[in-house]
C-alpha cells in the first residue's frame, strides 16, 4: 500500500481559471465598471491596512462596507487582502473586480453568469439601490460546454474582472470536476499504483518511475535544447517547458503511474546548467507555475498530485548515481519518488 506522506491536503475544491474577453453594450456601462474596479481596489488596499493594524475580519469588512456599498465585495476584499498579508506585500497596479462564489445566489452574487456568452455585473450605490449592468463575455469554444454545465449545475463560483493592455477580461473560477469531464487526455486507471518522481531543471525534465516496493520501472527524461537558440521568445520557452511536461506525464499514465512526485514549492531553486543563455530564459519562468500547471495536469488525468522535500537530495544522489550508473538529475527524481513512499 502507498504511503502519502508526501502529499498535502485542503478541504476546498480545487478550481482552473477560465478567461472570457469581456465586452461592452456601451461606453456608459464600460465607464460604471471601470469605476467599481477601481473602488474595488482601494478596498483591498484599506483592507490590507486595517489587517495589519490587527483589526479583525469582521469588524475589516464593516468599515470598508461603508466605502464600497456592498457587503459581498467588500467580504472578497478582504480575502484578496488576507493573501497579500500572507506575502507581507501590497501589489495593486490596476483597477480590479472579484466576486467569491456563493452557490444560494445562482451561483455569485455580484458577478454572475446568466449565459455561456452574458454575464450581470452589480454596480453599488450608495443609497441601496444597486444596479445589475448586462455585458457580452467571448470564451473559447472549447470552454463553452464548461461554462454551460457550470451555470446549469449553479456550482458557486468565483469571478474576477481584469484589465490588460486596454481590454477587459472575466475570470471564472471552474472546479477541477467540472473541467475533468470535457478533457480528452488519458486517464489513469484507480487500480495503478506507480509512483512517478520529477526533477525540474533548466533545460530538461528527469522521470523515474518505481513501484510500490521502490524498484525502477522506467526511466524518460525530455530535454528542451531549443530554448537556447538565439531569437527564441520567453513565450516559446514556456511553452517547450509545459510541452515536455504534459508529455511526460501522459507516458507515466500510460504506464500506470498514479502517484506524481516534485519538489516543495519553497525549496525550488532555479538550477544552473553551462549554457547562461538557458539559464536565463529559465529564470524567467516561475517554478510555482510549472507545478501549478503540473498539478492541474496530474489532477485532469485522475492522478494524485503530492510534493515533498528535496532536502539533500543533490547530495545523496551523487554516491547513488555512480552505484546506479544514472545521471545525477534522474538519480534525484529516483530519491523524490522513493521519498513518497516514505522509504
Amino acid at each position: 500500500m502507498v504511503h502519502r506522506g508526501g502529499q498535502s491536503s485542503s478541504e476546498e475544491k480545487e478550481c482552473i481559471t477560465i478567461k472570457g474577453r469581456l465586452e461592452f453594450p456601451d461606453i456608459v456601462a464600460k465607464a460604471k465598471i471601470f469605476y467599481t474596479m477601481r473602488l474595488f481596489r482601494e478596498a483591498v488596499e484599506r483592507t490590507f491596512i486595517l489587517l495589519k493594524k490587527g483589526l479583525k475580519d469582521r469588524e475589516a469588512v464593516k468599515k470598508v462596507t461603508r466605502y464600497m456599498n456592498n457587503a459581498h465585495y467588500s467580504y472578497s476584499a478582504l480575502q484578496r487582502a488576507k493573501m497579500y498579508v500572507i506575502q507581507n506585500k501590497l501589489r495593486l497596479r490596476k483597477p480590479q473586480l472579484y466576486s467569491i462564489g456563493k452557490a444560494c445566489e445562482k451561483g455569485n452574487r455580484n458577478i454572475r453568469l446568466v449565459s455561456k456568452d452574458t454575464v450581470l455585473i452589480k454596480m453599488p450605490h450608495a443609497d441601496g439601490r444597486h444596479e445589475w449592468v448586462e455585458c457580452k463575455v467571448k470564451f473559447g469554444k472549447k470552454h463553452l460546454p464548461i461554462i454551460e454545465e457550470l451555470i446549469n449545475a449553479e456550482f458557486p463560483y468565483s469571478v474576477a474582472v481584469t484589465l490588460n493592455n486596454s481590454k477587459f477580461y472575466l475570470h471564472v473560477a471552474v472546479p477541477l470536476e467540472i473541467v475533468a469531464k470535457y478533457d480528452h487526455h488519458p486517464k489513469v486507471s484507480e487500480r495503478s499504483g506507480y509512483i512517478a518522481g520529477f526533477d525540474l531543471n533548466s533545460d530538461r525534465i528527469n522521470m523515474v518511475i518505481i513501484n510500490e516496493h521502490g524498484e525502477i520501472i522506467d526511466i524518460k527524461n525530455k530535454h528542451f535544447p531549443e530554448i537556447t537558440q538565439h531569437g527564441y521568445s520567453t513565450n516559446k520557452t514556456r511553452d517547450s517547458v509545459l510541452k515536455a511536461l504534459s508529455e511526460l506525464i501522459d507516458y507515466a499514465i500510460h504506464h500506470k503511474v498514479r502517484y506524481f512526485t516534485f519538489e516543495k514549492l519553497d525549496n525550488i531553486k532555479h538550477k544552473k546548467t553551462r549554457n547562461k543563455n538557458a539559464n536565463r530564459k529559465i529564470s524567467r519562468f516561475p517554478y510555482r507555475t510549472l507545478l501549478t500547471h503540473a498539478k492541474i495536469m496530474v489532477k485532469k488525468r485522475n492522478g494524485v498530485f503530492a510534493t515533498v522535500s528535496p532536502a539533500y537530495t543533490s547530495i545523496d544522489a551523487i554516491p547513488l548515481s555512480r552505484k546506479l550508473g544514472l545521471d545525477i538529475h534522474t538519480t534525484s527524481a529516483y530519491l523524490l519518488a522513493l521519498r513518497y513512499l516514505n522509504l
